[in-house]
């Protein structure tokens, strides 16, 4: 991790920060920021937060299976799967700005203003994140303890880009963790049905 005073801008700038790069920044100097960086950035504790893990094929390979096979799963009008530019919004009185990789909503979205015409939905339903080296710690700790307060999500999961497991947290369970790693193993996802572990890692070559 490398801690630097100013925000570089064009991903070429940032690719010379490393995996992960923190910046200490107020909430506003944040928001001027979102529209010009060339890459994702995310706020938390007072610092902007890039993690560039996100681009491996791996990654992202399990990013576009898990929304084809949502979208197939929850083919009901009522559900929306979105990908990653969809920014959430974490109740409290510290200001956090997140990006899951792929964020399920049911019904009508509630955004909050964040300034001007930049908004964040408050009422996902499901968050899908993929665990890559350099963003496993966060997502799994901060990350998921944040997603817990938000009043309206079912279930997160997190989806191993390292390994063929599968981690589903939900809170009829209590945010209970259960770890899907075997061969036949489905994953159930809300109230709608299951996904195979086989299906999500199909076309993913695992070490």
């Amino acid at each position: 991790m490398e801690v630097i005073s100013k925000v570089p801008v064009t991903l070429d700038e940032r690719l010379e920060y490393g995996e992960e790069l923190r910046i200490r920044a107020s909430w506003e100097e944040f928001l001027d920021l979102l529209d010009e960086c060339e890459y994702r950035i995310e706020y938390d504790e007072g610092e902007i937060i890039s993690y560039m893990g996100y681009a491996t094929e791996e990654h992202e390979t399990l990013v576009g299976e898990m929304i084809r096979l949502l979208g197939n799963l929850l083919s009901d009008m009522a559900y929306r799967v979105n990908g990653s530019n969809l920014a959430l919004h974490i109740p409290g009185f510290v200001n956090r700005h997140y990006n899951a990789d792929c964020v399920v909503i049911k019904g009508g979205s509630e955004k909050i203003t964040l300034r001007g015409d930049m908004t964040a939905v408050a009422n996902p339903i499901l968050i899908v994140e993929v665990l890559s080296p350099s963003n496993r710690d966060f997502d799994l700790n901060r990350k998921f303890k944040n997603y817990k307060k938000i009043p309206a999500l079912q279930q997160v999961l997190f989806i191993d880009s390292a390994e063929r497991k599968v981690i589903s947290h939900s809170r009829h369970d209590d945010w209970t963790p259960k770890i899907f790693d075997r061969e036949g193993d489905t994953v159930s996802v809300l109230d709608a049905g299951t996904i195979a572990l086989e299906e999500i890692y199909r076309k993913v070559v695992i070490g």
